[in-house]
C-alpha cells in the first residue's frame, strides 16, 4: 500500500506530542521499594489504571513520602508542554481526514495533562494503564486499530522509540515512521526517520 492511502495516524504522546519542562522522576522511589522489583514494579505502574498514591501505599512508603512524591507529580504535570508543530500537524490531518490516534505507555496520572493540551479529541486514545498493556504488546496497537475501523496497512505510527513505535508497528503490518528530533540518527530505516513531525505530511503527500 502506498502512504497516500493511509486512514490514521498513530502517534507516541512523550517525546512525541508533548514533552515535561520539570522532571522530577517521581515513579522512581517506588521502583526502588518494590518488594517484586523495578521490572515488575514498571509494568504494573504502565498497565493498571491505579493511582501514585496507591502504588506508593503498595512499596510501603510512608504518608509523608508520597504527599512528596504526589507534589513531584503535580509538578511534572503541570510542566508538560506540546512541541511547536504538533498543533499545526495534527489540524492539517484531519483536514484531509486522516483519523487521529494516541497510543503511550503512560501512567494514570499523566493522561489527561497531555490530551487537555491537543488542538481537539484524538478519534481514539490507547493508553497503556487504561489498555492493561504496553508497548511492544501487541494488543495495545491492536486496541487502536480495532477502535479506529482500520486494518494495520491502513495505519502509520509515528514516535521517538524505535522499538515501540518503528519496529514493533512494522512487525505488524504497519506503517511507521521514527521520530528523532535531535537529528542524530545516520538517516536510515529506508528513510523512514522523520525530525519533526511535519515530516508526517511530506510522507503522506499532503500539501
Amino acid at each position: 500500500m502506498e502512504p497516500r492511502h493511509i486512514k490514521g495516524v498513530l502517534f507516541d504522546a512523550f517525546g512525541t506530542l508533548c514533552h515535561i519542562e520539570s522532571p522530577r522522576l517521581p515513579y522512581r522511589s517506588i521502583m526502588k521499594r518494590w518488594e517484586k522489583g523495578a521490572v515488575d514494579c514498571y509494568q504494573a505502574i504502565m498497565t493498571r489504571d491505579v493511582s501514585l498514591a496507591e502504588f506508593a501505599g503498595e512499596a510501603g512508603l510512608s504518608r509523608e513520602e508520597t504527599a512528596l512524591l504526589e507534589a513531584q507529580v503535580a509538578k511534572e504535570t503541570d510542566s508538560v508542554c506540546l512541541f511547536p508543530e504538533v498543533a499545526q500537524t495534527l489540524e492539517t490531518l484531519r483536514e484531509h481526514g486522516v483519523k487521529i490516534a494516541v497510543v503511550s505507555n503512560l501512567a494514570q496520572p499523566y493522561g489527561a495533562s497531555c490530551l487537555e493540551l491537543l488542538p481537539f479529541e484524538p478519534d481514539v486514545r490507547a493508553f497503556s494503564y487504561e489498555v492493561g498493556a504496553r508497548k511492544p504488546e501487541v494488543p495495545i496497537y491492536r486496541y487502536a486499530w480495532e477502535r479506529l475501523g482500520c486494518a494495520p496497512e491502513e495505519l502509520l505510527m509515528v514516535g521517538d522509540s524505535l522499538q515501540n513505535d518503528y519496529q514493533a508497528p512494522r512487525d505488524l503490518g504497519l506503517h511507521a515512521l521514527w521520530l528523532d528530533r535531535k537529528a542524530a540518527s545516520l538517516q536510515g530505516e529506508n528513510g523512514h526517520v522523520v525530525n519533526s513531525l511535519q515530516g508526517i505530511l511530506g510522507y503522506l503527500g499532503i500539501g
